[in-house]
């Protein structure tokens, strides 16, 4: 019996499968992002497990089934039995890469998987997963365990390539001249807006845990003199004076009751002519292409809000949802802009 070499189409319910092993598909991902296995690859290989295995300190028999995992998933390729060499797609496993997404992956390695695990009590009750994973709601956790906090900081400040590069690159912040950053974290963000913008100065606001990390993306990008940290809590009051506030990432951490309170905190403390930019997924409706990647993504960090706290907090909105939120803190939305990236720049106006 000859073996045919002629590749049969896949069958119709593989995309099912697929989805269905996809918890097992992210913990080898999980597993070669800990044992930093592209960084290996990318300086040893092309090379047989037998010759790797030493290096991260587990069996070659072990390593070459965990490297044929990552060929299915494309991380790597097989050139010749037992010697791999990583791929391009690999490439974005290695924390030295700009576009990494190893920190998205050890942040929901380590925290959100917890909590999916849980997605079924949260869809039948209404009620999150985070104090039934973690013992606390999400916000007080983090406070409470900073390698934790840290974790959840580093994947934020890691989205450059998918949240902050694409914002900047769609919206025009030449106009502004002083800019605060509400939940700002480390000032990834703004310290990119500042470095293709020289006219305005900007404020990284966001709770007092954040300063350190904050302090230090601003002086390594030679900002100092332009950024500064204010510790506090928007839900309590912001910075005033400026004419263009920022939230990014924020509004879709909070249910409408909680986050119109920072929206009005906001409108309260900006210029009378300033300027509201969200910068988040915004939920689409009716037809569309759902293979495509935006909308993926945007239904994934949807139901990640979904898991954490449940279905009366947390949301990814569609455009309506936004419009409403923001009239309901005296603002009028202008304009939805997209980006290259998955999110889009919501501009809104005082009323």
């Amino acid at each position: 019996m000859q073996r045919s070499d002629i590749a049969e189409p896949s069958p119709e319910f593989a995309p099912l499968l697929e989805a269905a092993y996809g918890a097992l598909s992210f913990q080898v991902l999980s597993v070669a992002v800990e044992l930093g296995v592209a960084e290996r690859l990318a300086q040893d290989g092309p090379a047989a497990a037998t010759d790797l295995a030493p290096k991260l300190g587990i069996q070659a028999v072990t390593l070459e089934r965990l490297l044929r995992a990552l060929v299915s998933v494309g991380v790597c390729e097989e050139l010749a039995q037992g010697t791999f060499r990583l791929t391009s797609i690999g490439e974005y496993l290695r924390p030295s890469n700009p576009a990494s997404v190893e920190p998205r992956i050890r942040l929901n390695a380590e925290i959100f998987y917890r909590l999916w695990g849980f997605l079924t009590e949260t869809v039948l009750t209404g009620e999150g997963g985070s104090v039934r994973a973690l013992g606390l709601p999400f916000q007080q956790y983090l406070v409470k365990e900073p390698k934790a906090g840290a974790v959840f900081d580093a994947a934020m400040a890691g989205e450059a390539a998918t949240r902050h590069r694409p914002a900047v690159q769609a919206y025009n912040f030449d106009r502004c001249n002083t800019i605060v950053d509400v939940g700002g974290g480390n000032g990834a963000l703004v310290t990119e807006i500042l470095l293709r913008y020289p006219q305005p100065n900007a404020i990284v606001f966001d709770l007092p845990r954040t300063e350190q990390s904050a302090q230090q993306t601003i002086s390594a990008r030679g900002l100092g003199n332009r950024c500064r940290f204010v510790g506090g809590d928007a839900f309590k009051a912001v910075p005033s004076g400026a004419d263009t506030y920022i939230f990014s990432n924020f509004l879709a951490g909070w249910g409408d009751d909680q986050a119109v309170i920072a929206l009005r905190n906001c409108r309260r403390s900006m210029a009378a002519d300033g300027r509201l930019l969200v910068i988040e997924w915004v939920m689409p409706t009716g037809s569309r292409n759902h293979s495509d990647f935006r909308f993926f993504d945007t239904v994934m960090r949807d139901l990640i809000m979904l898991s954490v706290f449940g279905s009366e907090g947390a949301r990814v909105r569609t455009e309506a949802g936004f419009r409403d939120l923001l009239a309901a803190a005296q603002f009028d939305l202008t304009a939805v802009i997209p980006t290259s990236g998955s999110i889009s720049v919501i501009e809104a106006r005082p009323v």
